[in-house]
């Protein structure tokens, strides 16, 4: 008899009065407070009740992929991740796919998730009844990664607040979003730590389970029809699993969602709290039902559980066995198949209403672009490293710079002192750009995992990231004048000021939007920064301080006109000497730039090169994101 969890003595599903969930005090969302007919604040008549409820089904389910063979001789052979897999997913449930490590049961969430390509994967998954699209059922959808992507800086208020000014629909008023955010915090329970930040390992902030709750928040925060999740228990005690279960017991009843969980080695409260299983080994499907019938299955097998054992344990334990035998999870996952075609065949479908013919973004690219200009402005506010520390490096680097190149004079001498100086102020900028690398990182998982649901387009985000940092990057790039300009002892005349200054902003863009470019690439901040450092290295190698322009090989001219550094020590070079009247030898600073070879070098068009090289990052940029956007297995 089982008296606590999800399920009541009988077997069936507790009420919602009978079902003991730690949500805080607010009622479920969507419930009404007692002794109200009214919805709550916040939400209007029809926000969810109107919504398509839908049940998913899928049938004969196979991905392959091809590897290498462990012989070594360089062959390889095709895998089969999942092997014909059929099942269905009703509204009002959940279903949880378990199974050991490697039975492939993310790969099964994936696929019916739509994060894989439609190519590269066999069978049919219909949404009541009809064949799912996967760009749109995404949109349709949520889906909760393994890892919790999330910005330590902000609260969590502030972190499903911003969500909801992103996913739900822009003619809301704000006021309404607000409620329903504190509504959800307060159906999942995180009433107390609304305002403490996310944190991370060196931010203290909330706790691991309600950063897990505040990752399924994120993305229920547009009410999806379905909801998937990838170990939402994953790392979490056994309290904290529990109440992650609790929450998503509750919003499949009361909401009629679907929701979909890989779930590892399930606790026995937990097991009482969903509703139906598949259980995988090796891809293939080796049961599906519900706990109560786990016993009777693996009795027909002749495998009888024994007394005061957990059931899904001794499941697992007869799967680890079954796996060292060539033909034992065959024969397993013939016996399911036989099984439930002597029961029945997969149940009709409920007349739930038919899949959206389309869905758009919730708001306008105007409305996305502020929003997450906004967002970045509070992070950036919050975050040191990026601020206090940036605009302190750049004082710092100016006064030691100025000191090492103090008061430089009109002749030979000056002329090599202020080339130097030149070069290795853009150097410094420039190689010092790779320190935003791990932030970016960050933000590229974020931005993964918001718009692999259709959270916003690509294009808002690539523009809001770039808007947001000119402002700082321009007091950087004062700062750094500031500090070491009248130290050089530089052309006082105020137009060489104003253009140094616009040429070390320039240049501090272009660090840091080749840096940002390069981070939709690499995997991680170890093989990034190695890629930026080597590659800046060869700008810089080839920019014609080092070697000149001359003697550089034909077949390496190209990177010279690449360069980062070329650029920018040019037009420095050439700003300086265009406003000074009296060179040492009688000459003009004029007359000895065109020594130097740089007569025929032009401030407009070297300014405009920086200008095209932001440009041409910024759309590298956002095609690389648009490669990682997708988020899909091939």
């Amino acid at each position: 008899m089982r008296g606590e969890g999800g399920r009541s003595e009988t077997g069936r599903p507790r009420t919602n009065e009978e079902v003991a969930v730690n949500i805080g005090s607010g009622p479920p969302v969507g419930a009404s407070p007692k002794g109200s007919g009214a919805p709550p604040p916040g939400f209007a008549q029809g926000d969810f009740d109107d919504k398509t409820a839908y049940t998913l089904t899928f049938q004969n389910l196979t991905y392959k992929v091809t590897v290498k063979q462990s012989s070594g001789d360089g062959g390889k052979t095709q895998r089969d991740l999942l092997k014909n897999i059929s099942g269905e997913a009703r509204h009002g449930e959940i279903l949880a796919i378990v199974g050991p490590s490697g039975a492939g049961k993310s790969t099964l969430l994936d696929a019916l998730a739509g994060r894989i390509t439609a190519s590269s994967l066999e069978g049919v998954i219909l949404a009541n009844g009809k064949p799912v699209d996967g760009k749109q059922f995404r949109k349709l959808s949520g889906y909760v990664m393994q890892d919790d992507a999330l910005f330590p800086h902000l609260t969590v208020k502030e972190t499903l607040l911003f969500s909801a000014r992103l996913r739900l629909p822009g003619d809301m008023p704000m006021d309404v979003k607000a409620a329903r955010v504190d509504m959800l915090i307060a159906t999942l329970g995180l009433r107390d730590c609304a305002d403490t930040r996310i944190g991370n390992e060196q931010v203290r902030g909330v706790s691991g389970g309600e950063r897990r709750r505040v990752s399924i928040g994120v993305d229920l925060i547009h009410d999806p029809a379905v909801l998937f999740l990838d170990e939402p228990t994953s790392g979490l005690d056994s309290t904290s699993s529990l109440n992650v279960v609790q929450n998503l017991y509750q919003i499949a009843t009361n909401r009629r969602r679907t929701i979909l969980m890989t779930i590892h080695q399930p606790s026995f409260r937990i097991l009482e709290l969903i509703h139906k299983f598949m259980i995988l080994s090796r891809g293939s499907l080796v049961y599906s039902g519900t706990y109560p019938d786990l016993s009777i299955f693996l009795t027909d097998y002749g495998r009888r559980v024994p007394d005061h054992v957990n059931v899904m344990e001794f499941a697992l334990d007869l799967i680890e066995e079954l796996q060292d035998s060539p033909q034992g999870i065959a024969r397993l996952a013939e016996f399911n198949s036989t099984r439930s075609k002597m029961q029945s065949s997969l149940s009709s479908l409920s007349n739930v209403g038919h899949l959206a013919d389309d869905v758009d973004y919730a708001t306008g690219p105007l409305m996305e672009t502020l929003t997450l200009c906004h967002r970045n402005v509070v992070n950036i506010v919050r975050t040191p490293e990026l601020f206090v520390s940036g605009l302190g490096l750049m004082i710092v680097t100016g006064l030691v710079m100025g000191s090492l190149f103090y008061n430089v004079e009109n002749n030979e001498s000056g002329t090599s002192d202020r080339k130097s100086f030149f070069a290795f102020a853009c150097a410094l900028l420039l190689f010092g750009a790779v320190s935003a690398l791990p932030v970016f990182l960050l933000e590229r998982n974020i931005f993964m995992r918001e718009t692999s649901r259709g959270a916003y387009r690509t294009f808002s985000y690539v523009v809001a990231n770039g808007v947001v940092f000119l402002p700082f990057f321009f007091i950087q790039a004062l700062l750094f004048t500031l500090a070491s300009y009248f130290l050089v002892g530089l052309s006082l005349e105020p137009a060489a000021f104003f253009l140094f200054t616009t040429t070390i902003f320039l240049t501090i863009t272009v660090g840091n939007t080749f840096v940002t470019f390069l981070s939709s690439l690499v995997p991680d901040f170890i093989a990034g920064n190695t890629i930026i450092t080597a590659i800046t290295s060869f700008f810089f190698l080839f920019s014609g301080f080092f070697i000149p322009k001359a003697d550089i090989p034909d077949y390496w001219i190209w990177f010279h006109y690449l360069s980062t550094f070329k650029y920018p020590v040019e037009l420095l070079q050439k700003i300086e000497y265009s406003h000074i009247d009296k060179w040492g030898n009688g000459t003009s600073g004029s007359d000895e730039a065109r020594k130097l070879g740089l007569g025929g070098v032009s401030v407009r068009v070297n300014l405009a090169v920086l200008v095209a090289m932001v440009v041409v990052y910024r759309i590298l940029f956002y095609v690389g994101l648009r490669v990682r956007s997708s988020n899909m297995r091939k």
